[in-house]
């Protein structure tokens, strides 16, 4: 977390403005940018976690031993089953979620975002604060990496202190998600803000949504029930989304890169180096199930089992399609033509031939192998048919601004 914060403090300070906007904005820019990283490494370890597990005890899509999961018989595909429509299922989920998180953080609910609009330039410059640049890729294998070897040699500790971090980030995540709908519905009656030491502003709305929010997540830990699994997840997904942003092609490239080599490192090769594979160790020692999980149509048994998807596999890839979306509203191109579209198809495409290959021949593999080309390679495409590789590499400025060798700025 330290790194985390130090990674973001420079950057995420916005000369002493604290937006304040009806998407729960209000945090301070650069606290919600460094939970926003160190949710990133969190997820980082659960989708490595997830990806070694295959070697062992390989499920539908992603398996873990069902002792990470609650005691009450919440498991996975065994070797036995066969591929299942849930596996196609979860790239439907996917998707939607990716498509809502990508529409959310161009333009957030109820939100006034017309270029003359104070909230939508408050909501903008908190949005540049969250800003990943290409140091902070290099920062994030580094943090990710740092997490997953003291979770391997301090478990027990480490296992309390993410399962606290993990309640703390979840209870926000769920607020930010549902502040736009709760504060249109009571017709903005609780947006005053109040004061807060260390904070600042903050809108009495966010008082009221933290009880429910907590009761939420003690639910979730004390029952360990999928549905609430998922509800806590999707909201970790769109809280990331919305908190960090990739602005250019080399940033994302590098991100996406080093997540590919980083996954390959980790599942297959640290045990040469550790003596003991870490993976392994952390897969069985762990309790914070980040995923998406879905229950199989065909399985057999008093048990349901499940097919799921790390939040890895979703936000990391889902960093490049947000901005892929930004750049079509920026160039004024349709999304279902731009950049957003090949990128969204490629990102399907591999995700349901990592299905397919896992629900199928059961073979260990990180799913990144199949995301990281799947979306970075229709991306280039589409730059290189477009004549607009130089441009894009350097990519957006600011919202509505590419930089001087692309579009006129306004």
């Amino acid at each position: 977390f330290v790194l985390a914060l130090v990674t973001t403090t420079k950057s995420g300070e916005v000369g002493g403005t604290r937006a304040r906007t009806k998407n729960c904005s209000s945090m301070v820019p650069s606290m919600r940018r460094s939970i926003a990283l160190l949710l990133l490494a969190l997820v980082a370890c659960e989708l490595l976690a997830e990806a070694q597990a295959q070697l062992t005890h390989s499920a539908v899509n992603h398996p873990r031993p069902p002792m990470l999961h609650n005691k009450k018989g919440l498991k996975t595909a065994s070797k036995k089953s066969s591929l299942d429509p849930s596996n196609f299922l979860v790239v439907l989920i996917a998707a939607v979620v990716l498509l809502y998180g990508a529409n959310r953080a161009l333009r957030p609910p109820f939100m006034d975002m017309s270029a003359s609009s104070q909230e939508a330039m408050a909501y903008e410059e908190a949005a540049e604060a969250g800003e990943m640049q290409l140091h902070t890729t290099f920062m994030f294998v580094i943090t990710a990496s740092c997490s997953l070897v003291l979770i391997f040699y301090f478990m027990s500790a480490m296992s309390v202190l993410i399962s606290v971090l993990f309640s703390f980030i979840s209870s926000l995540a769920l607020g930010a998600l549902v502040y736009p709908y709760v504060d249109r519905y009571t017709d903005n009656r609780y947006s005053r803000e109040m004061d807060v030491p260390y904070l600042g502003p903050i809108p009495v709305l966010v008082f009221i949504l933290a009880p429910p929010c907590i009761v939420c997540v003690g639910t979730w830990l004390l029952t360990k029930s999928w549905i609430l699994n998922n509800i806590l997840a999707i909201s970790l997904i769109i809280f990331f989304l919305t908190s960090v942003r990739l602005s250019s092609l080399k940033v994302a490239s590098s991100l996406l890169t080093l997540a590919f080599f980083y996954d390959i490192f980790w599942v297959f090769i640290s045990s040469s180096i550790f003596g003991k594979n870490v993976m392994v160790t952390v897969a069985t020692g762990l309790n914070v199930p980040i995923k998406i999980l879905v229950p199989l149509m065909m399985s057999h048994g008093k048990n349901m089992q499940f097919t799921l998807i790390g939040l890895g596999d979703i936000v990391l890839p889902g960093l490049l399609i947000c901005f892929c979306l930004r750049l079509d509203d920026a160039k004024g191109i349709s999304k279902r033509s731009g950049y957003f579209a090949v990128v969204m198809v490629g990102y399907c495409i591999g995700l349901t031939i990592c299905e397919i290959v896992v629900g199928t021949f059961h073979w260990a593999q990180p799913a990144m192998i199949y995301l990281v080309p799947g979306t970075l390679i229709p991306f280039v495409w589409k730059a290189h048919s477009r004549g607009e590789i130089s441009d894009v590499w350097e990519g957006l400025k600011s919202h509505h601004r590419l930089d001087d060798s692309g579009m006129s700025h306004p």
